[in-house]
């Protein structure tokens, strides 16, 4: 049975968000990446990654620190440049010439506000976020949270609107809202990703008029679900009701097989200082531990491909999903 986890091979193929670019620093950080440790270091003024290990005796080259613009080893002191040479050996003076070792580099780019790493050469692009740069939307960061859950179940869980009026009960779930209607899944031109548009309604707890009565509880809200291989989805809201727009992008990077770093964003057109912001975070926040109640319980961090699990019909969305990983783990 075909099945992928945090550490299944393949998504060495595809790019992943590490963070954003301001979090690395002069300083060797350490972060884990399908299964496996690198170091993203600031070199020759730009961020650097490489596996996280010296090819002289393995040690962990995140314990060492910055020389003359080298990322130097703790251990016996070799020095490596920005292109991950070995450019010094201090053990053989000076004046020697060092040997041919190099580290080994994975693919890195910088892109919405985050650094994106492929251990491998990349067999799709990251996802597009076509209002990234729309100027009537601010831009409310979420700090990453690491969730006890596989990647893939967390996206999973991200496209799925039939738990919500179970699930979130407590923030926007409304009993009004358990039929799910018919609707469409498209593949993207690349056929890595799909578009889905569902409208449907919520309880709108955030809008300040529903307690004075001028606004119903219940309200319409118009969502298109933007998804791209392998971890990445981008749901765009809109309430005619308030006017509000609000992109959340859920972004995963799997580290270790029962460990994922969820970075998430939000495009709102309804956050003009900073309390605004850290009320839509808290909220986003409040909805997010409702899935974790599910997600950290599942039975392990892998999701089946082809078999094993029971589909209906109002999961099409999430069975596309399902077969775009398949496409990706089978190449």
């Amino acid at each position: 049975m075909t099945s992928i986890s945090n550490i299944s091979s393949p998504l060495r193929r595809v790019w992943h968000p590490i963070g954003r670019p301001e979090s690395f620093t002069h300083e060797p950080t350490r972060f884990e990446l399908v299964g496996d440790g690198y170091v993203a270091v600031r070199l020759a003024d730009e961020i650097r990654v490489f596996r996280d290990m010296c090819p002289h005796r393995f040690a962990r080259l995140s314990d060492g620190c910055v020389v003359d613009d080298t990322i130097q080893c703790p251990y016996h002191g070799w020095q490596f440049s920005a292109e991950g040479r070995c450019v010094h050996v201090p053990a053989m003076g000076d004046d020697a010439t060092p040997p041919p070792a190099r580290l080994t580099a994975p693919h890195v780019m910088v892109r919405y506000g985050l650094v994106w790493v492929a251990p491998e050469d990349p067999v799709a692009d990251p996802i597009s976020i076509p209002r990234w740069d729309d100027a009537s939307l601010e831009k409310v960061w979420i700090d990453p949270v690491d969730v006890k859950a596989g990647a893939a179940q967390i996206v999973d869980n991200f496209l799925d609107f039939a738990h919500f009026p179970y699930v979130h009960a407590g923030t926007f779930g409304s009993d009004k809202d358990r039929l799910v209607h018919d609707y469409t899944t498209e593949r993207t031109a690349d056929g890595w990703g799909f578009v889905v548009d569902y409208p449907h309604v919520i309880e709108n707890h955030e809008d300040p008029l529903v307690a004075t009565g001028e606004h119903p509880l219940v309200q319409p809200r118009e969502m298109k679900y933007q998804f791209q291989v392998p971890f990445s989805a981008n749901l765009q809201l809109f309430l005619p009701t308030t006017g509000m727009v609000n992109h959340i992008l859920l972004l995963c990077q799997p580290m270790t097989l029962d460990t994922t770093r969820v970075h998430m964003v939000m495009l709102r057109n309804d956050c003009p200082d900073d309390a605004s912001k850290l009320a839509a975070v808290a909220y986003e926040l409040r909805v997010f531990d409702e899935d974790l109640k599910i997600l950290e319980r599942l039975p392990d961090t892998s999701i089946p491909l082809e078999r094993g699990q029971v589909h209906v019909r109002s999961d099409r969305h999430t069975v596309e999903f399902r077969r775009i990983l398949e496409r990706l783990v089978t190449l």
